[in-house]
């Protein structure tokens, strides 16, 4: 193989990779997270809230909510998809969904009804089985 070709060729290609991410850093408008932790009555467990926004076009907002153990940092609920409970597209007016712990390990989660919307991903427990969660639609 002849080291010339190849030298410029690769730089060519580092060059066309390099342009596009400049390209995509100026022309695309990143999502921002927000967490907000609401522990349950012993701390062993909280029940996390992570909003995904973003105001660019088109705009989205998603609320997910996660259950892990207390000690964790807030932003581990978004790290693997099997500690979220809910899932769903923001409520028009950001107050739902609303977490409620009911005892340590018994946690309620109202949340909007939207019949024009996706419909929401549920699970009535949390990745170890421990946690029992409820939900409840409000129009």
């Amino acid at each position: 193989m002849r080291p010339k070709p190849f030298i410029i060729g690769f730089f060519a290609v580092v060059a066309i990779l390099g342009a596009a991410s400049l390209y995509l850093a100026f022309t695309v408008v990143p999502a921002e997270k927000s967490f907000t932790a609401f522990p349950a009555p012993d701390t062993k467990y909280k029940a996390v809230k992570i909003t995904v926004t973003r105001a660019g076009d088109p705009p989205f907002c998603v609320d997910g909510i996660a259950v892990v153990l207390g000690v964790y940092p807030d932003e581990f609920a978004e790290r693997d998809k099997a500690y979220l409970v809910y899932g769903a597209p923001c409520a028009a007016d950001h107050a739902l969904p609303k977490i409620e712990w009911l005892s340590n390990t018994d946690l309620r989660i109202t949340y909007a009804k939207n019949p024009a919307a996706k419909p929401p991903e549920l699970k009535g427990y949390d990745v170890t089985k421990t946690v029992n969660v409820t939900f409840v639609a409000r129009n």
